[in-house]
C-alpha cells in the first residue's frame, strides 16, 4: 500500500515539471531562443523602450505588386503623369510645393485693338470730313453771320466781343462791326485788292476817351504792331480756308507717315450748347513749338456743321484752343451764317464807316 501511494506521488510529480519546461515557464523557465531567419529575409525592428509597435510601421518592406490590374489605367495618350509632390523639409510645419496652377484667358479681360485698323479708320473719317469742307469753301463765294470772338492777346489782355462778319472770298474782303456792349460800334474794312493792304478802322464805344466813336482813324497795316499786340491771328487768315488748308496738309503728311497718327483726333458727333444740334469735331493735338502761339504746346479742336439743310454746312463753324494746362487761349463761333450774302464792292469800301 505504501509503495502504490510513492508511485503515484511520483508520477504526478514528473508529469509537473514535464509542463513547465514546455512552456518555458516556471521558477526556473528559460526563455526559448527563435531560430535564425533564412537567408535573406529581412527581420522587422523592435520597438525601443516605449515606442508603440505603431512608430514602426514604417519600417515594413513594401508590399510586392499584385498581379491584379489596377483600377485607374495608365495613360496612352503620352502624357506623362506629373512628378511627385515632395514636402519642403525645410519648414516646419512642412508646406507641400505648389505647381504653378495653368492661367486661362479670362472672358472679361479686354480684348487688344487692332491698332493698325483704327488708325485706317479714323484716317477715312478725317478724309471724309475734310473732303465735304473743301468742298463747302470751294463753292461758298459771300456769307455773313455772327462771330463771337474770344482771345487771349499775345501780351496777355482777354478780348471779348460779339461781330457782324461778313466775307467775301474773291477778292478777298472782310468787313467786321461790333455788335455787343464791349466797344459797340467799332468798324473794320480790310480789302488789299481795292483798298491796299490796310486796315481801315472807325472806333467805337469806349476806344478812346478824348475820341468820339465813329472816327474813323489813319489806315493801318496788318503788321502795325500796335495791331499786333492785340490780336493773336492776322486779318489775312480771316475766312476758313486756312484752316481747312492746314488740316488736310496734316492729313496728308499722317498718311505719308510724316507725322504720328494722333497729330489729329477724330472724335465725331460732339453736343455743344452754341448749336440745337451736335457738331462733329477734329482735334489738332499741338506738340512743344509746333505753333509759336502755344509754345509749350496745347490743342486746337474744330467743330464742323453737319447739318445738310444749314448755310454753314460742312464748315467749322466752331474753333476752340486751349494751352498745355487746359485753358482756353481761343474761341470763335460762328453762328446766325447767310450764304450767299449778296456781297458788293460797297460793302468793302472804307467810305462806309462811320455811317452807321
Amino acid at each position: 500500500m505504501i509503495r502504490s501511494l510513492a508511485f503515484c506521488s511520483l508520477v504526478v510529480l514528473l508529469a509537473g515539471c514535464t509542463r513547465d519546461h514546455t512552456r518555458a515557464q516556471g521558477p526556473f523557465g528559460k526563455s526559448m531562443k527563435e531560430p535564425a531567419p533564412p537567408s535573406g529575409a529581412i527581420t522587422p525592428p523592435k520597438p525601443l523602450g516605449n515606442q508603440s509597435p505603431l512608430g514602426i510601421a514604417s519600417a515594413d518592406p513594401r508590399p510586392t505588386p499584385s498581379d491584379e490590374r489596377p483600377l485607374i489605367p495608365p495613360r496612352t495618350d503620352g502624357t506623362a503623369s506629373p512628378p511627385e509632390i515632395d514636402a519642403d523639409q525645410n519648414t516646419f510645419p512642412p508646406f507641400r510645393k505648389r505647381f504653378p496652377e495653368p492661367k486661362l484667358p479670362s472672358p472679361f479681360v479686354p480684348k487688344t485693338p487692332n491698332t493698325e485698323a483704327l488708325i485706317a479708320k479714323s484716317l477715312a473719317e478725317l478724309k471724309a470730313v475734310l473732303a465735304v469742307a473743301s468742298a463747302a469753301w470751294k463753292a461758298l463765294d459771300t456769307f455773313e453771320g455772327t462771330l463771337t470772338r474770344r482771345e487771349i492777346s499775345p501780351q496777355g489782355t482777354a478780348t471779348n466781343e460779339v461781330v457782324l462778319f461778313q466775307f467775301r472770298k474773291e477778292p478777298m474782303s472782310v468787313y467786321t462791326r461790333t455788335t455787343g456792349e464791349n466797344g459797340k460800334g467799332r468798324e473794320m474794312i480790310y480789302s488789299p485788292g481795292k483798298h491796299g493792304d490796310k486796315l481801315h478802322l472807325a472806333l467805337g464805344q469806349g476806344d478812346a476817351k478824348l475820341i468820339r466813336a465813329g472816327t474813323v482813324l489813319p489806315a493801318l497795316s496788318p503788321d502795325d504792331p500796335r495791331v499786333k499786340e492785340k490780336a493773336r491771328h492776322s486779318i489775312r487768315d480771316a475766312g476758313f480756308g486756312k484752316n481747312l488748308a492746314k488740316l488736310a496738309d496734316m492729313l496728308a503728311k499722317i498718311e505719308a507717315g510724316k507725322l504720328p497718327s494722333d497729330t489729329l483726333t477724330f472724335h465725331g458727333p460732339v453736343k455743344r450748347d452754341e448749336y440745337p444740334y451736335p457738331l462733329v469735331a477734329i482735334t489738332h493735338n499741338l506738340r512743344v513749338e509746333d505753333d509759336p502761339l502755344f509754345p509749350k504746346g496745347g490743342s486746337r479742336t474744330f467743330f464742323f456743321d453737319p447739318n445738310e439743310k444749314s448755310p454753314s454746312y460742312g464748315l467749322p463753324v466752331l474753333v476752340v484752343a486751349t494751352d498745355a494746362t487746359g485753358k482756353e487761349a481761343e474761341y470763335y463761333l460762328f453762328e446766325k451764317v447767310k450764304s450767299p450774302a449778296k456781297l458788293t464792292d460797297a460793302d468793302f469800301n472804307p467810305d462806309r464807316l462811320g455811317k452807321k
